[in-house]
């Protein structure tokens, strides 16, 4: 067990960070992280003050994945009954989210990535979707890639499942942009900084035609969950 929170809620004017900390770890995913990721993004939606997220991981690097020690059974993660709905807090988010990729974002990890609004990646960062060459589906990855990026992109990382290298992502537009790889929580606070002084009404009415464009999801906890079921 980590022997701090798991996740950092912390706030610079209207930006507010959350942290992925367990470091000793790689700040990969269990459900003590997962609540409390759940309940940070939710207590941002509940923020009329809350301008931008920008996620990012402890100590320079952003998640790992599913913490198969903690979670798993035979190499394999267990369930984790708050991770879907993480994914649906960050899809009702009311403001942007901001990601800084630091040295790689694996499966669970690029799952987050993928949610993102912006993601500033390090150059000499990746990201990996892995689960189907593990014998495991991919749900919220999919479900972000269906969302977000076309059959092509999804095919990409889904099936070939290989480490995907910033300037690639940049490539398929999996990421906004690329910079130094000590210049990128830096980066990323400052779109973060410039995102939250921007007036409420432009950040809500952006996202609303979007979701209006995009097909909004009535129910998306539901929609999340059944996803995650085998």
């Amino acid at each position: 067990m980590s022997p701090g929170p798991a996740v950092l809620v912390e706030r610079s004017g209207a930006r507010v960070n959350i942290v992925l900390n367990r470091p000793e770890r790689k700040n990969s995913v269990t459900a003590e992280l997962a609540e409390q990721l759940r309940d940070a993004f939710r207590s941002v939606g509940a923020d009329p003050s809350a301008g931008c997220v920008v996620l990012h991981g402890a100590d320079g690097v952003f998640c790992s994945g599913i913490d198969l020690k903690a979670s798993g059974d035979g190499g394999k993660p267990g369930p984790i009954p708050a991770w879907t709905q993480v994914h649906a807090e960050i899809y009702t988010c009311p403001v942007p989210v901001v990601v800084a990729l630091e040295k790689y974002a694996i499966n669970a990890g690029a799952a987050l990535v993928l949610a993102a609004d912006i993601v500033v990646a390090g150059e000499g960062s990746f990201l990996q979707v892995s689960e189907m060459a593990m014998g495991l589906a991919a749900p919220m990855n999919q479900a972000w890639l269906h969302l977000r990026h076309s059959p092509a992109v999804a095919d990409r990382l889904l099936l070939v499942a290989d480490r995907v290298p910033a300037a690639e992502l940049l490539r398929l537009a999996v990421v906004t942009e690329t910079v130094a790889d000590g210049a990128v929580l830096e980066r990323a606070n400052e779109l973060g900084d410039r995102i939250a002084a921007y007036p409420a009404s432009g950040r809500e009415g952006v996202a609303r035609v979007w979701k209006k464009i995009r097909g909004d999801i009535e129910d998306p906890e539901s929609w999340f969950a059944s996803l995650g079921r085998d």
